[in-house]
Order: C-alpha cells, then structure tokens, then sequence
C-alpha cells in the first residue's frame, strides 16, 4: 500500500487532471518520476538488506529427498561427506537414505536385513568403511556389504569417533553402559565394572586434536580420556547442569560442548569459557564454521548463532523457521548448514 501511495501522490504532483478519473493530460516529468521511485527502490531494497543481516530470508531453502518412492521421515542423524555422499538417518525405523549425487537410495530392513531403529550416529573411517549406530546395535557398509556388529546387539549406541586410520569408539548409554574401542580387530568395553570411567551414560563422542577422545555424558558433563585416564573436565565449572547432550571440534582445534539447561563450554588451551544462550532449551547440537560462528539447535528454542560476541536467536516468532525444535544440525558446503526438523523436513540455510 505504501509504494501504491507514493505513485499516486508523484502523478498528483506532476500531472494536471482534466477532469477525467485516472487520465492525466500533463507530459510527466520522466527524469524526476525516475529519480524518486530509483530512491525509493534503493530504500526499499536497503531496509531487506538489514532486515535480512539480522534474520535468516523468509524462505528457509528445504533440502528434498522425497520421492513417490520414498515419503518424509523425522531425520535424527545428519552425515554430509561431499556433494555426492550425504547421509540421512531416521528417527524410527525407516533406516538410511543416502544420496549418491545421482538420487536417493533407501537402506533399511528389507534390502539389509538389519533393523535400524533410531539411527544416533554415523562415521566413515579411514579405510572407506561407513560406520553406523543406533539404539540398540552398531554396522558397517562397504560400500557392497552390510556387517551388524555382535558385541553391541541390544546395547545402545549413543554415539562414535574416528582417530587414526581405523580406530573406532562408540560412546553407549545404560546399565553396562560407557565406551567400546576398536583395537586390533578386538573390541574393549570400559564400564563402571572394569575400569574408572566416571559415566555409563555417553552420548557424544569428539576426538581432539590433542589425542585425547571427549565425551559428553547425561549425567557427570564432559569427560575426556587421554593416554588411559579418565578425566571429567566439567566436575568443578559452575554449571547450571551437569547433564550434556553435544559435543564438537571446532576448526581452530577447540572444543564446544552443549548441555541440557542451554549452556555452552568453551575449551581452549585449558581455558574453559561458560556461556549462556539465553534460551534455557535443551541443546541438541552444535556446529562451528570455518570462521568461528557456533551455530545451536534447540529443542523448543530453535536455533541460536554466536560470532564470538553478540547472540542472535532465530525462531517461529520471528524468522521464517518452521519449528523451534531441531532435531539435528551438521555442515554443508561452503559453512552453509543443513537442520532437521519434526515433520520429516531438511532444511538449508545460506549464509
């Protein structure tokens, strides 16, 4: 209505009426018709531009794996390789989807014969080997064949890191709960039972640069074990709660760390930076690009970004976002991000 009322207001100034409605007799004066509405253009265009600085565009890109073949799923596991291997993992028991650059390719009970029920984490290792979890077993893919993994049959599979070449941990939450390595073909369980690990409730795993392999734990905050001993890195920070859900590697060799009550924790050449997103939501997850912004998904919060100084919250309210709840956050090409939602949609963001 506004742009309606400055063209109308210009064809009073520069037209005489004759009397006819809507006929002006009167030449317009081009130069300056052209002049006014370039400025307002520019102002308009202007005022996008900084509203868009502050939020993300109305339309939030959505990343599309639908097909007649396959129907939308709650995806709980994000796995960008490159553009030709992009990995979705279901929340139920759908299984995987991978995207092989041609299309999209389903990866479940029937043509594996392996029941993928809550998929919570995947990795590839050195030797090509992709590496699954979920709440109750742990597989491999080599690119032909599927392998489920004996020893952790009913046991839940949190979480897992790759150090080295072929050197795999899964973090595993519940009674016998703690880590499993992979070590000359051999697996070796740290629990309560055996060893001093201070959790048997892992649900997120980080190898450091340093060696040393972080945890994140539900209930004793975060772990780091280095040259076999335990260490719980969080026990004397002043947290509002000691229960974390994400753990991750910044590009710069640091650590992020998200918790339940939606605290953050920096660490950095022993430096341990506490931060408060404001949100009091649970963090599901946390990405850091390769400039340093720390982007936070959110049960309940949407997402929340930090460049290192000032906070910036994006929600239903007052974004384009279409749920405050984000159920898994991971990196694309170029720092772009891609984000799960309930409903079963992936979403890009363009930054």
């Amino acid at each position: 209505m506004k742009i309606t009322f400055y063209l109308l207001s210009i064809k009073r100034y520069f037209c005489t009426p004759t009397g006819k409605a809507g006929f002006c007799m009167k030449t317009f004066r081009f130069p300056f018709l052209l002049f006014f509405f370039t400025f307002g253009c520019i102002g308009l265009l202007q005022s996008c531009k900084e509203k868009n600085a502050e939020y993300p565009p109305r339309n939030w890109r959505e990343y599309v794996y639908t097909s007649k073949s396959i129907a939308y799923r709650d995806i709980s596991v994000i796995f960008h390789e490159n553009d030709h291997s992009i990995w979705l993992g279901a929340k139920g028991t759908e299984g995987l989807l991978l995207n092989d650059g041609y299309k999209w390719n389903v990866f479940n009970k029937q043509n594996t014969g392996i029941d993928f029920d809550s998929i919570t984490a995947m990795v590839r290792d050195g030797n090509g080997i992709l590496w699954i979890a979920w709440r109750s077993g742990l597989a491999t893919y080599n690119g032909s064949k599927w392998q489920e993994i004996n020893p952790f049959k009913g046991l839940c599979v949190t979480s897992l890191a790759v150090e080295g070449i072929a050197g795999i941990k899964a973090g595993i939450k519940g009674i016998s709960g703690g880590l499993a390595v992979l070590q000359n073909k051999d697996w070796i369980f740290y629990s309560s039972a055996n060893s001093e690990i201070p959790s048997a409730k892992v649900v997120s795993l980080q190898s450091g640069y340093d060696q040393a392999l972080w945890m994140a734990t539900a209930d004793k905050g975060i772990i780091r074990f280095k040259t076999n001993k335990w260490e719980t890195i969080s026990s004397g920070l002043p947290l509002l709660s000691q229960n974390f859900s994400c753990v991750t590697l910044a590009p710069d060799g640091s650590i992020w760390a998200g918790s339940e009550a939606s605290q953050l924790i920096h660490f950095y050449n022993d430096t341990f930076t506490i931060y408060n997103t404001g949100t009091s939501k649970p963090i599901t997850s946390v990405v850091v690009v390769g400039n340093g912004t720390v982007w936070c998904g959110t049960l309940g919060a949407g997402l929340v970004k930090f460049d290192g100084a000032t906070w910036t919250s994006f929600t239903t309210t007052n974004s384009a976002l279409p749920s405050d709840d984000i159920l898994d956050l991971a990196n694309f090409d170029a720092g772009n991000l891609l984000f799960s939602i309930p409903g079963g949609k992936v979403l890009l963001i363009n930054q």
